[in-house]
């Protein structure tokens, strides 16, 4: 009987502590909890979260709920009316996850009825779009029946469309198909009604929202096997290119790549390539050509694919003069497609197919690069060479060093020759072959000659060299070159690029010494989000805290989002309640501790 009292008054103490009665400390046989003239002062919320943390440790389901009230509170204070909509309707989720129905319907109602007044600050241009974020969530929550009579109420199809569409995957998801179906079949015929020509030309862009749903609805019919419907709907579909061609939206490309994402046998993707015919822009056609030839070398349809792209390279694109930002767009696709399929080829073990692919991707010549200074042409002069790169990789990878060698020893650009030793150096040291990795760098990695130590593009080249020597486990030799460059900011990127490295293998306290080291402060946030988002994942959380406190607020908040779940997980309530109380964001601390709330009741 003790114990039944004392969770009442446990209980009890917390709803005053909710409610902000004028007290200043109530004790009563278990931890006090702080209560101010102002419940919602920092230092009142972190203590009174802290006491809830123990409790929840030790699974009150009760307390668990109280602490979703907390992030509820949390909530309504954010000014921003699409934000907290947002907001409260991801707590509703965690709520109907955790069996609390009915307190995620009252959330979702509550959300649903900010959608409905508008101001100065919330128009109607707005509102339809944030109702329709309601309802996929509703339907996301379990709601399905709920979240399909909010999309009814939407003012336009193409709203109509967007959630009808999500709300069908939610479904398929959760392998309710014939019910995502038909939701998907009234998604596309709301598209297809929409009306209006929403096509436009400004500022170097261009938008289609018609096609812009239709491509996503075309690949949501081939996640439900409805293939033949999903190609008539990629065939239906168009890009639009800006006013100066340089850029795009290649809807109909992202049609038939959502589409070829789902099929899994060799008809399905020859009916795909039987389709794509039709495709009239050959930017477009490259792409789709190419993710179907890269599909079949994937099926052991290698001469189909070396056929595809050998009409890339004969029929798409052929660009006799390359002097405008529209040529060299237009060229850095097709050598894509051509690189894209001669890698994958590679991958399978087709070398001798992989290299005769390779051989027609063009190189820029030195009048065409002059020609195009004032473009960025990047990487694109280096595409043939970095492919042939690739190739040596996966030869390496086959055992097959000499003719790896070969390839590498053949590539006339300083830089991307050292790529490919030590490309192939990496993959002798992935099969514990340290000695020959070691001996193949001594005796072969030459670096390119820096002849002017400002010029950009001569110290670029030995910043890649060393970022892909730590891939290759050449951490000093790597450092050793970083330290070399005379230039301070591209020293200061090579370190950094090495410090990332770094991380991502797993020497993170490594790479936190060398961050240290940097005075670039946007090169320093970079590596310092990375290296504390390693520690969370490495689960060294306390030091994970300790770097989080330099990033700047966004970047924080998205760290300590993951540290408070991580916490959470670890079952330390108390540390987790702790940690999200320092989210400088609104959205996310609410969203952090409705995260702990759930973990709480549903492993109590």
């Amino acid at each position: 009987m003790r114990s039944i009292a004392h969770t009442f008054q446990k209980m009890a103490f917390l709803l005053i502590i909710m409610a902000g009665y004028n007290k200043t400390e109530i004790a009563v046989g278990f931890p006090a909890f702080n209560i101010d003239k102002n419940p919602n002062n920092p230092v009142t919320i972190a203590d009174n979260l802290t006491m809830l943390g123990r409790e929840i440790a030790a699974g009150n389901e009760q307390l668990g709920l109280q602490l979703f009230d907390r992030a509820v509170q949390v909530a309504e204070t954010i000014e921003e009316r699409s934000t907290k909509i947002e907001a409260l309707s991801n707590i509703a989720i965690k709520l109907a996850e955790v069996g609390q129905t009915q307190k995620a319907r009252q959330l979702f109602d509550r959300a649903v009825q900010l959608t409905k007044k508008t101001d100065e600050n919330f128009t109607l241009y707005q509102q339809d779009p944030a109702l329709r974020d309601v309802a996929i969530k509703v339907a996301q929550a379990g709601f399905t029946e709920r979240g399909l009579q909010l999309t009814q109420t939407l003012a336009s199809n193409t709203r109509k469309a967007e959630a009808l569409n999500a709300i069908a995957s939610i479904l398929a998801e959760k392998g309710q198909l014939e019910p995502a179906r038909k939701i998907l079949l009234d998604a596309l015929q709301k598209a297809r009604g929409i009306t209006g020509d929403y096509a436009y030309e400004s500022n170097g862009s261009c938008g289609n929202e018609k096609f812009d749903i239709l491509a996503k609805i075309a690949g949501n019919l081939s996640l439900l096997s409805q293939f033949d419907r999903a190609l008539q709907v990629a065939k239906s579909v168009t890009g639009c290119s800006s006013a100066s061609g340089e850029s795009g939206e290649d809807y109909q490309a992202w049609a038939y790549l959502g589409i070829l994402a789902h099929m899994a046998n060799v008809n399905q993707v020859k009916q795909a390539w039987a389709s794509s015919q039709n495709i009239q822009d050959d930017v477009e056609k490259a792409k789709v050509w190419s993710a179907i030839a890269v599909k079949l070398a994937g099926m052991n349809e290698v001469n189909l694919a070396r056929s595809i792209a050998a009409q890339i390279y004969e029929n798409i694109l052929t660009i006799t003069k390359i002097d405008s930002g529209l040529a060299l767009r237009e060229f850095g696709v097709k050598e894509k497609a051509l690189r894209d399929i001669a890698v994958k080829l590679a991958e399978v073990g087709q070398f001798d197919a992989a290299k005769q692919v390779a051989e027609t991707i063009h190189k820029l010549t030195p009048a065409e690069i002059a020609a195009n200074q004032d473009f960025n042409v990047g990487n694109q002069p280096r595409v043939k060479a970095l492919t042939f790169v690739e190739i040596a990789r996966q030869l390496a990878k086959a055992k097959q060093i000499e003719p790896a060698l070969q390839i590498v020893n053949s590539i006339e650009n300083g830089e991307v020759k050292a790529l490919g030793i030590i490309a192939i150096a990496q993959e002798l040291q992935t099969a514990g072959q340290l000695q020959q990795a070691e001996n193949l760098l001594s005796q072969n990695l030459q670096l390119p000659t820096v002849s002017n130590p400002d010029d950009f593009a001569e110290n670029q080249s030995i910043i890649s060299i060393a970022e892909a020597l730590v891939k290759a486990g050449q951490i000093e030799r790597s450092l050793q070159i970083a330290q070399s460059l005379k230039k301070d900011d591209s020293k200061q990127e090579a370190l950094t690029n090495i410090a990332l490295q770094l991380a991502e293998i797993g020497q993170v306290d490594r790479a936190l010494q060398i961050t240290n080291t940097l005075t670039l402060l946007g090169l320093k946030e970079s590596a310092l989000t990375k290296i504390a988002s390693k520690y969370v994942e490495i689960g060294q959380l306390d030091r994970a805290v300790q770097v989080t406190q330099s990033l700047d607020e966004n970047n924080k908040a998205n760290i300590l989002i993951k540290i408070v779940d991580a916490f959470a997980k670890l079952g330390n309530s108390e540390t987790a309640l702790q940690v999200a109380q320092t989210i400088p964001s609104q959205e996310m601390k609410a969203n952090a501790i409705a995260n702990i709330a759930a973990r709480a009741i549903k492993f109590k």
